[in-house]
């Protein structure tokens, strides 16, 4: 029997770099080995489904079928769930970004690496193309670039979902996927693949499946930098307090936070004694981001993607920490219980 794989895209009115996206999936190679069936979700995130227009330019000629829908609940969470529940009878799901491209052998190399590996999550690096005239801070930065970082086969505990095949098995075990508290912020993604990693699902590494990333002018300030540290600081509290509330969890935060903080004045020192400044931009990255991880205790964040999806999305949604209506425990389905 085939293998059907679902290559799962949000989207919110990026219709440009849509279109450059769903070109290069349309020439992406597979195994001559193996016997799948590809198809191509678009989650269009916007409630007037101006993504619509960009899919009808992919006709019924094209190698792998198109199917788009509008979600409209603003918010990047309701988008991935919408994904998941698109996808669910295909055998695995391959969340992409709407601002990245793909090399004709990116989808034949992650698949070779699930077959080969068995993993159920199976994960690659993002290159980040800078714009010109980008400060020369973002050239000697990994902060748009995640390869080099780990080895093909390596085992992790969490994954993203820029770059990332799924298994069946794992999205009908751990469900609800995407929390809604994650609206505005990001970290919906880092949320799910915890709890992925905590339901005893295996997550590796695969270094050749890398993919491309367009990076915007906007990301490319220090101002940036520093609201992104921070936000994945205290995205990264509130999953940990949202999959295991309780004292323990708490504590645990707040050791990891000041530890951030603490090797954040470390490589400060280092940097200034040695003139690196590689290391003066870890040391202000991690700074900020042990500064956000205090903030996520009391459910402090970063609400990055307001603005562009509008300010009009409704008041706190169940569950959400705005307001403070608290941190609620995540259902987790764990196979080892």
């Amino acid at each position: 029997m085939s293998t059907s794989v679902a290559i799962a895209v949000i989207t919110f009115r990026r219709p440009a770099l849509l279109r450059a996206l769903l070109t290069s999936l349309q020439a992406q190679e597979l195994p001559a080995d193996g016997d799948y069936v590809i198809r191509i979700v678009v989650v269009d995130n916007d409630a007037d489904g101006s993504a619509a227009r960009v899919v009808e330019e992919f006709g019924k000629g094209t190698p792998y079928p198109i199917e788009s829908v509008v979600e409209p609940e603003p918010g990047i969470p309701f988008a991935r769930e919408k994904s998941v529940e698109l996808c669910w009878n295909d055998d695995a799901l391959v969340f992409v970004d709407d601002d990245e491209v793909a090399p004709p052998n990116w989808l034949a190399t992650l698949l070779h690496a699930w077959e080969t590996s068995g993993a159920d999550v199976v994960t690659g690096p993002v290159k980040g193309n800078l714009p010109p005239g980008a400060p020369p801070w973002n050239h000697y930065s990994d902060v748009h670039d995640s390869t080099g970082k780990h080895t093909t086969g390596e085992e992790l505990r969490k994954a993203y979902t820029n770059n990332t095949l799924v298994s069946r098995r794992v999205y009908h075990a751990v469900t609800p996927g995407f929390h809604p508290a994650f609206r505005y912020t990001g970290s919906s993604d880092l949320h799910f693949f915890l709890r992925v990693h905590r339901a005893g699902f295996r997550i590796v590494w695969c270094e050749e499946a890398c993919i491309a990333e367009e990076v915007p002018a906007a990301r490319t300030t220090l101002r940036w930098l520093v609201r992104r540290a921070f936000r994945s600081g205290s995205g990264d509290t509130i999953s940990r307090l949202l999959i295991r509330p309780g004292a323990v969890s708490y504590l645990l935060v707040l050791a990891y936070a000041s530890a951030r903080v603490v090797s954040a004045i470390g490589f400060a020192l280092a940097g200034l004694l040695l003139g690196r400044k590689t290391h003066l931009l870890k040391a202000v990255r991690r700074f900020f981001s042990g500064v956000g991880s205090l903030a996520g205790i009391v459910g402090i964040n970063h609400d990055e993607y307001r603005e562009r999806h509008g300010a009009d999305g409704g008041g706190p949604v169940p569950g959400d920490l705005a307001g403070g209506a608290g941190a609620e425990s995540a259902r987790l389905a764990d196979r080892r219980r």
